[in-house]
């Protein structure tokens, strides 16, 4: 091995590139781990490309005073940094490693570490060393390339990152396959530091490695911070234009959703209604608020039912609900119908409380609030009237006075001027 070692040519060129770009990596991956903490992992991605390139620089610059030393720290810095790179992805995708595990693994190091020595002073065997280092990292490499595969199949919204990782990983291992071949038979042991094209491989495996993989780490952290960004924004969305109990927009939801029908193009006029549920005040005193949310929740489950898409149905606040019918005139004509059976026959069931509303037709360029002014106006009138729509406990009676006018498209208004 000695003769070996003191007959190597003149590469310093490529190997000085090599592990200057990969000391300049490890160091601002250091850096901003340290400075700007992120996910679980992100930390011990950073120290493990550090091991890694330190025990790779060591390895290469191996002299015959140094042999030992070389092989023993060398490998020993990339097995645990490589060990880093596995935990890494564990911790990321929430894995907890346990005591158990870690001792193990540990045992495991310290056991190849003890069988280099002997490979080295009592047998100097550099095919057996090559073999014992790489089986130890290729049971690495499956085992990650296992976890990064499940992870992306469990993790939809990271699959890109995830893909992205392991190819970097698959073109860092068959970069480094021609190495293996070249020195797995023991028959050349002087090409394991020679300048051939097995090596330049393995140099740019390392590079892309170095650069390529934690680009990529840092993609997948990039995208799980856009992926829970998203899901606030729409956790929030939810909070603000929806109302918590029924579902359905609140008046603030109902508004904007106005507001983004109002500027479509071809969208002349639609039908708006508002019901509220009457004497919802002492259904809660006699009955008691729990029964009353049941009420709001069945009301705003028969408008839902109705509704089509591009509808909007809205709970504007107490027991006041609004339905935005923008369709066509035969469609709506439809949706009244069922709306009226639905609401008389109690949706098959005896819902056991009157609702009241009223009707208009609202235009696109028309503020929502006039139109909801007018159709309360209607509705007020019917109360008045004692037009509610009855929905008897028995389902048997018919609504007073209201069929005509509740399957009619109701006629269209001018808006004050």
């Amino acid at each position: 091995m000695n003769t070996v070692l003191s007959q190597l040519p003149t590469n310093t060129a490529i190997v000085g590139t090599v592990w200057a770009t990969a000391t300049l990596v490890s160091a601002l991956s250091l850096g901003i781990a340290w400075l700007r903490p992120s996910y679980p992992g992100w930390r011990g991605w950073a120290v493990g490309h550090s091991a890694l390139v330190l025990g790779l620089l060591v390895g290469t610059l191996r002299t015959p005073e140094t042999l030992l030393a070389s092989i023993l720290v060398g490998n020993g810095l990339v097995m645990i940094g490589t060990g880093l790179f596995v935990n890494a992805f564990q911790r990321f995708s929430g894995q907890v490693l346990r005591r158990r595990a870690l001792l193990l693994h540990v045992g495991v190091v310290l056991s190849l570490l003890l069988a280099l020595f002997v490979l080295t002073v009592p047998f100097d065997d550099l095919t057996a060393r090559f073999l014992l280092a790489t089986g130890y990292l290729g049971v690495m490499a499956l085992t990650l390339l296992q976890l990064v595969v499940h992870q992306a199949r469990v993790q939809p919204a990271l699959k890109g990152a995830y893909r992205l990782n392991l190819g970097i990983l698959i073109v860092v291992h068959a970069l480094g396959l021609p190495r293996l071949l070249m020195l797995a038979p023991g028959t050349h042991p002087e090409t394991a530091y020679a300048l051939n094209v097995p090596n330049v491989l393995m140099y740019l495996s390392v590079l892309l490695l170095s650069v390529g993989g934690t680009f990529a780490f840092w993609v997948l952290h990039a995208d799980r911070r856009r992926e829970e960004v998203q899901t606030l924004q729409g956790e929030l969305e939810t909070l603000v234009y929806f109302d918590p109990l029924t579902s359905v927009l609140n008046r603030r939801g109902l508004w904007r959703a106005h507001s983004v029908w109002a500027r479509q193009e071809g969208k002349a006029e639609a039908t708006l209604l508002v019901f509220d549920i009457d004497h919802f005040k002492s259904i809660n005193d006699q009955k008691g608020h729990a029964v009353g949310d049941e009420y709001l929740k069945g009301l705003s489950a028969v408008l839902r039912e109705v509704a089509t898409r591009e509808d909007l149905v809205s709970r504007t606040g107490g027991d006041e609900f609004v339905l935005l019918l923008t369709g066509h005139e035969a469609q709506v004509e439809r949706q009244l119908n069922v709306l009226t059976s639905r609401l008389y026959a109690g949706w098959g069931e005896t819902l056991g409380f009157t609702v009241s509303f009223g009707g208009t037709q609202v235009e696109q360029a028309e503020p929502l609030d006039v139109a909801m002014n007018r159709a309360d106006d209607m509705m007020y009138a019917k109360k008045a009237a004692g037009k509610a729509l009855r929905l008897a406990a028995t389902g048997e009676q018919r609504p007073e006075g209201t069929h005509e006018t509740r399957t009619r498209r109701p006629a269209a208004r001018s808006a004050p001027r």
